[in-house]
């Protein structure tokens, strides 16, 4: 059996007030060659009877796995270890598709473009009606915001290589995985200017502080600081126009300063290299 474009992993907890919006809107895609992993922590309030009633018409695209967690990262793990597809969207049992054609536009966009590891559109928080958020690079994760997680996709391995997600952040593992992927250089990341979910940022995980996350989060501060004098050093040596025999003194000392802290070699034949 050939392997789905899409796995869709909706971990789910007693949801049956939110589940079948959520369902309905994927049931709904204009684009079927998806599955939907629904991973289930043992609900006791009618979440599996709804599920029930969708799995005829996905049939044997519907994973369906319910038994204990222990949260929802560790039920968005699972899923990845359920999941066949292609590239990997995790959505909330409370958030919904915007729109019928949504994976319809993703699956054209990844057509379109030269091999990606990671893309990521918009999202609309119900909270305010507000789109979030735009292009992403590492310093607007480290400093400014985390990327949503339903409108990212990401190829399955990722969570073999990079992942999977860190259970010791409760409320924040994705925004640790993000800043994992957009770290690695490796990784191809594009931006999609295509609204991917309705969000509800209003309840759940969503209204709540990681303080173990708060915690770490000056470490990826320091680690982007000595990134980006790294990246500047490197450019600067590219130049053409750079004359190391030219710099004045005081240049010249900040650069072997520099270039010690930084644990990086002066290049070949460069003037400044003791002899």
């Amino acid at each position: 059996m050939t392997a789905p474009t899409f796995s869709i992993i909706v971990p789910a907890l007693n949801v049956a007030s939110t589940l079948s919006d959520c369902l309905d809107s994927l049931v709904q895609q204009t684009w079927t060659d998806f599955e939907l992993v629904l991973v289930d922590g043992g609900s006791t309030d009618g979440t599996l009877d709804i599920a029930d009633t969708v799995a005829p018409e996905l049939g044997a695209r519907m994973i369906l796995d319910s038994r204990p967690d222990r949260g929802a990262y560790d039920a968005m793990n699972r899923g990845t270890s359920l999941a066949t597809g292609t590239w990997v969207l995790f959505l909330g049992a409370d958030d919904t598709f915007y729109e019928a054609d949504t994976l319809a536009r993703v699956a054209a966009f990844i057509a379109e473009h030269d091999h990606s590891d990671l893309v990521y559109g918009d999202v609309i928080m119900q909270s305010t009606s507000f789109r979030h958020a735009g292009v992403f690079d590492l310093d607007r994760l480290l400093f400014e915001t985390n990327i949503c997680h339903q409108s990212i996709f990401y190829r399955r391995e990722l969570f073999d290589s990079i992942g999977p997600y860190n259970l010791r952040y409760p409320v924040w593992a994705d925004w640790d995985f993000n800043i994992r992927c957009f770290s690695n250089p490796a990784l191809v990341t594009r931006y999609m200017d295509i609204v991917i979910a309705r969000y509800n940022d209003k309840s759940g995980v969503s209204a709540k502080v990681d303080t173990e996350f708060r915690k770490r989060l000056p470490a990826f501060f320091w680690a982007s600081a000595i990134e980006m004098c790294r990246r500047t050093l490197l450019l600067l040596r590219r130049k053409e126009s750079v004359s190391y025999e030219g710099n004045s003194s005081a240049n010249v000392q900040h650069e072997i300063r520099l270039a010690g802290f930084l644990r990086i070699p002066l290049p070949p034949g460069n003037p400044l290299r003791r002899r």
